[in-house]
């Protein structure tokens, strides 16, 4: 017994023994001592034992008792983080002799095509990559380590030994700590770099490719053949959806699991289309790369111009600034291509960084010359805010583009019709005018006038004919107005015209309404329109996000389908400039990545797409003065458009918020947007009329499904009736009722909005309206 006891105490001592572990851990700093976030750390070259470093840059591995590991750090990821035209400039007086690099770690971050030296070809890929000649360095990892304990013999040239970039150990132990890396930034010589690199785990592999206009269609790049910039690309493989976007260079790559793919890409208009839009069965080895390119080509030569006006706020007695950015997204060049800008009329002392042409009141012309297939410019207005603007008044300026033509043939279903809705204050009254500047209508289109929140009146006879107009007018009541028609069917670039007028008249308290207009899409659908709707402020909070349309009641309800723009604002309060700012935004799943498209920008900026829907937006060498040293140059912005994914379930809500990067320092993350997906939005049912004094009418459950309960409090009658109308005034059912109570029965009814009246003895008692759900 005592023999198996032993053998049995030897037997559970080796099981011991092999199932044991122990922790193998680092840090991986840059030269500067920063930790670096997101660096791939494998054991294996299987990469089954592996990790990513944290926010610090630390990193622990568990790995099996006894065995020999290699300890190897990667990161191929953002070739272009940190590297500038300063580090060309350093490479070349180091080459000359001028000013040498002065450490080994700079050295080799100097060596960028790993040749084992410095030399003038270490400049022409630096340049090659900052002008996006090639996506990636092509001899060169984007990262390279050293480890920490190694001691250069001789730092003025860490080449002439090859220095160690993993640890390796042998028959391991015990735990183990002070495995340390020095992580360079290959190109970055000035230590620029972001240290935060955030990939996942397993998007070790890349596919990589080129876009360009294939003029001479023969379906392969031909030298002169021009780049395609901001393209989306995606590759769906075995669930998952992975995606990038092209850059200046024509450019992509999109980091990923290894696996099999199928790539396409994402039309930007109906004017191109692919040689082979979608390539099926993409093999990626692990660690490896496949080659997509895509070869777009002219479904018509025509031009399309689009138009973005944007602004990071708008403050009252301030100067603010509107940035202009446009663009030739068609396939011909636009010839004497010119923007109308026309301003509210609370901007004063307008100037502008290029000479307008022309201005007419409130609107300016500038001609724009002739515009490239691709090619996009910008210019900067600035204007005073008028003191005699109330606090949060909102002011709309518009942006038309020329030439304006659509060059695709319209669906054969358009009847030519193109409504436009215009709104004015005039005394008494708002008087909203729909003119049909298109051909006659076929068919009546349905419309909607809203008080602030509320269904005032609709109809569905709206039919005009070309040149036709007709008016709708509403009370000048301090209410905010919205009259909103859809266009007629099949318009090829629009689906309403709305207009809306706030501040006209005052309401019981002397005041007008105020934060509704930009609750609803504004009528700006067609690339060569835009509008832009701000609330001034006064002191706010400086890096923000917001999402437009802002989305109805405290839910935020947009339609579906409904695209929502975001614009994310950023201001220097810290203590010194900002050479670098990073902006980190991960799309919510519930909004397409590969339909993001950039509107405009405060200052020029490099944008990308990665992941499962990553959009990264870098201003380098930004040198964004802080807000003690010059408050107005101190702020940013960015805004971008986005579709949702279709047919999301009402109810779906979409939140969104992101990071910003000054520098080094850890992100400031904004507040959160949110919008709610629902349907017939304009929900609200608590306006009530009662014109008997002392009487109270209460409604419950409303909205309601089936039965609501009316009871009059203060009033008991032998002869009432109950009254329900639909939008456009027609009595719907009719009810009467005894005492102060009645259990109403709206079976049968459409879900909706309706009205309703109370009648006693022939008077009316109230008015007000209810919801069917």
């Amino acid at each position: 017994m005592k023999k198996i006891l032993t053998a049995v105490s030897l037997s559970l001592l080796s099981l011991n023994l092999a199932w044991s572990q122990y922790t193998l851990s680092g840090t991986i700093t840059t030269e500067q001592g920063l930790g670096v976030q997101g660096v791939y750390v494998s054991a294996d070259p299987s990469g089954t034992i592996a990790a990513l470093t944290d926010a610090d840059g630390n990193y622990q591995l568990q790995v099996p008792a006894g065995s020999n590991v290699t300890i190897a750090p990667f990161n191929n990821m953002d070739p272009l983080n940190g590297v500038s035209t300063y580090d060309y400039v350093l490479i070349t007086r180091h080459i000359d002799g001028i000013e040498l690099l002065s450490s080994p770690y700079k050295i080799i971050a100097a060596d960028v095509n790993n040749s084992g030296g410095v030399d003038m070809v270490d400049t022409m890929d630096i340049r090659n990559l900052i002008l996006y000649f090639t996506p990636t360095f092509p001899n060169n990892t984007s990262w390279r380590f050293v480890d920490k304990s190694y001691v250069f013999p001789n730092p003025a040239n860490p080449f002439a030994e090859a220095w160690p970039e993993v640890i390796q150990l042998n028959n391991v132990g015990s735990d183990m700590a002070g495995l340390d890396f020095v992580a360079v930034k290959t190109g970055d010589v000035n230590g620029s770099a972001f240290p935060v690199l955030t990939p996942d785990t397993s998007f070790l592999s890349k596919i990589t490719g080129h876009v360009f206009y294939d003029v001479d269609e023969n379906c392969a790049a031909t030298p002169g053949e021009t780049p395609l910039r901001y393209r989306s690309v995606k590759a769906v493989g075995a669930g998952s959806t992975f995606y990038g976007v092209t850059q200046a260079s024509g450019f992509y790559t999109i980091y990923l699991p290894q696996g099999t793919y199928d790539v396409s890409i994402e039309q930007p208009n109906g004017l191109w289309h692919a040689c082979n839009g979608t390539v099926n069965g993409v093999s990626v080895p692990y660690q490896g790369s496949a080659t997509v390119d895509f070869a777009e080509q002219a479904v018509q030569n025509c031009p399309l111009m689009s138009v973005d006006l944007s602004t990071w706020g708008i403050r009252r007695c301030f100067t603010s600034p509107y940035v202009v950015e446009y663009c030739n997204e068609g396939t011909e060049t636009a010839e004497n291509a010119y923007v109308e800008i026309t301003l509210d009329s609370f901007f004063e002392n307008v100037n502008s960084s290029i000479p307008w042409s022309s201005v007419d009141g409130h609107t300016y012309t500038f001609e724009l010359g002739d515009v490239a297939v691709g090619e996009c410019g910008s210019f900067q207005l600035h204007f005073l805010v008028s003191c005699d603007a109330v606090l949060g008044q909102t002011h709309c300026s518009y942006a038309h583009i020329y030439p304006d033509d659509p060059c695709l043939q319209p669906s054969a279903l358009w009847s030519g019709a193109d409504l436009l809705v215009t709104g004015e204050c005039a005394g008494d009254n708002v008087i909203f005018t729909i003119t049909n500047q298109g051909e006659d209508m076929t068919e009546p289109v349905p419309y909607v006038v809203i008080e602030d929140i509320m269904i005032q009146m609709t109809g569905n006879d709206l039919q005009l004919e070309n040149g036709q107009s007709t008016t709708i007018t509403a009370p000048a009541n301090g209410s905010t107005w919205r009259l909103q028609s859809a266009e007629a069917g099949h318009h090829p670039y629009e689906t309403f015209a709305s207009a809306s007028v706030e501040g006209c008249g005052t309401n019981g308290s002397g005041t007008f309404s105020l934060g509704f207009v930009n609750q609803f899409p504004l009528p700006d659908e067609a690339l060569f329109d835009d509008i832009d709707c701000q609330e001034n402020t006064g002191a706010f909070d400086p890096n923000d996000k917001t999402g437009y349309p802002n989305g109805y009641t405290a839910s935020h309800f947009i339609e579906q389908g409904q695209a929502i723009t975001y614009r994310l604002r950023f201001q220097n309060t810290g203590t010194d400039t900002a050479f670098n700012v990073l902006v980190v935004d991960t799309l919510p799943e519930y909004l397409d990545p590969a339909t993001l498209r950039l509107n405009g920008s405060s200052h020029p900026l490099e944008y990308d797409l990665d992941g499962h829907g990553v959009a990264k937006f870098r201003f380098p060498n930004i040198m964004l003065p802080d807000s003690n040293v010059n408050e107005a140059a101190s702020h940013g912005f960015v805004k971008f458009t986005i579709s949702q994914k279709p047919d999301l379930a009402l109810g779906t809500v979409i939140e969104n918020e992101a990071g910003i990067y000054f520098d080094f320092n850890d992100p400031v993350i904004t507040n959160r947007t949110w919008h709610t997906i629902g349907e017939d939005m304009v929900l609200e049912v608590t306006d009530q009329w009662v014109f008997r004094p002392g009487v109270e009418v209460q409604v419950f459950p409303n909205p309601f499904e089936t039965t609501a309960t009316f009871r009059l409090k203060g009033l008991e009658t032998n002869a009432g009736t109950l009254s329900l109308y639909d939008r456009i005034g027609r009595r719907v059912k009719s009810v009467p009722f005894i005492g102060n109570e009645i259990t109403f029965n709206g079976s049968g009814l459409a879900k909706g909005m309706y009205f309703y009246k109370i009648e006693a003895q022939g008077a009316q008692v109230a008015t007000g309206k209810i919801m069917v759900k």
